[in-house]
């Protein structure tokens, strides 16, 4: 009886086993994880060089765990089972007080800040006249630490940035530094969602204030806050499992009733072939994603028109920290284009040529910049 039993368990085992692995190679692979809002990894190319250099192994093991079914399901089981035993921290985000979630400072190798490094200086050379900016956002790990558990140590964001700001602006990059302006307001002002890895819209309109400065744009636009989502739950919640956290609000920037100076814009969008006049799509608010009502989801370009006198335009390369930016910077160019290098793998020299540009931001949180290594699409 207990041979036949083992039998049976090791059969039943051996047939989830091969299931999953059959489900795992039948099952299409997904380019894009809505529960933690990033680009998941695809099956790499091969190739002697990365093989040698031990970037396709990597690639390889970080393809199996995205492309993993019940992926999202296994990681709140995980984490359910770490915080009955007093777990901090599940996938990469920590559980801290007021109700915080945040993410692990991202600790840039060797190879990314080589490739960004390499990208912004071909860019520079290629176009030595546009005047450049770079607002490179801290995250929540950096300007809230006081928040974190006691007992964790991260890596320091700050050294990293500083390394960052010095190399561009050895490059004839002008930097955008807010840490400083950041700190100064977290006492009266909340920066970062609770639950989310963005900043909230208060605090992309302080960095925008500084932005607006260093640029010399001379915005007179004054706005009026509303919220229009008090639920939100955002990505760090789904990424981590964790049942905690609270709810947040979602603010939209409308102009004040008694501003001067505002002008409607007309946004185009190049992947969908669609155009509007509204920055905010508030139908996205009752998706997973509520995030996405600042433009909705991420889109390789698109281009924002604003009958201003002024000839100034700009070109945006930014990850969605800019989503929520976006609407402010509409009032102090005539014509923005907005380009995420992740997703876009046209000729940007095509588009400063013939939308004339005369400025560049960039605008990126520091943990997605540290991690990623699409600018070099930009000069290849």
């Amino acid at each position: 009886m207990k041979k036949t039993t083992s039998a049976l368990m090791g059969t039943i085992f051996l047939v989830i086993l091969m299931a999953v692995f059959i489900a795992n190679i039948i099952i299409p692979d997904k380019k894009n994880s809505d529960e933690e809002n990033r680009v998941l990894q695809q099956l790499p190319s091969f190739s002697v060089s990365a093989y040698k250099e031990g970037r396709f192994e990597s690639k390889i093991e970080n393809y199996a765990s995205d492309q993993f079914i019940l992926r999202n399901g296994f990681i709140r089981l995980k984490t359910a089972a770490d915080t009955a035993l007093g777990g901090l921290e599940s996938n990469g985000v920590y559980k801290c007080r007021d109700n915080y979630l945040m993410e692990d400072i991202t600790v840039p190798t060797k190879d990314v800040k080589e490739s960004n490094t390499s990208a912004l200086t071909a860019f520079k050379e290629a176009n030595p006249d546009l005047k450049m900016y770079f607002l490179l956002a801290p995250n929540a790990a950096n300007i809230l630490s006081d928040k974190l558990p006691v007992a964790v140590s991260t890596a320091s964001q700050n050294k990293y940035m500083d390394d960052f700001f010095e190399t561009v602006e050895s490059l004839g990059i002008t930097p955008i530094d807010v840490r400083d302006t950041f700190k100064e307001a977290k006492k009266d002002t909340q920066l970062y969602y609770r639950t989310d890895h963005h900043w909230t819209t208060d605090g992309a309109y302080l960095a925008f204030g500084q932005v607006d400065s260093v640029m010399e744009l001379k915005n007179k636009v004054t706005y009026t806050d509303y919220a229009v989502k008090n639920d939100f739950r955002g990505t760090l919640a789904s990424k981590s499992g964790f049942v905690n956290g609270m709810d947040d609000a979602i603010k939209i920037y409308l102009p004040a009733e008694d501003s001067e100076g505002y002008e409607n814009s007309v946004i185009y969008y190049s992947d969908t072939k669609e155009k509007t006049t509204q920055f905010y799509q508030v139908d996205s608010l009752d998706t997973k994603d509520a995030y996405t009502v600042f433009g909705g989801s991420n889109h390789p370009m698109y281009t924002v028109r604003t009958p201003l006198d002024t000839d100034r335009h700009l070109l945006l390369i930014k990850d969605s920290y800019a989503n929520s930016m976006v609407p402010f910077l509409s009032q102090c160019f005539s014509e923005i284009v907005v380009v995420d290098p992740r997703y876009f793998y046209d000729n940007i020299q095509d588009i400063i040529s013939s939308e004339s540009i005369t400025d560049v931001l960039f605008l990126y949180n520091a943990n997605t910049f540290f991690a990623d290594m699409s600018l070099e699409m930009m000069v290849e």
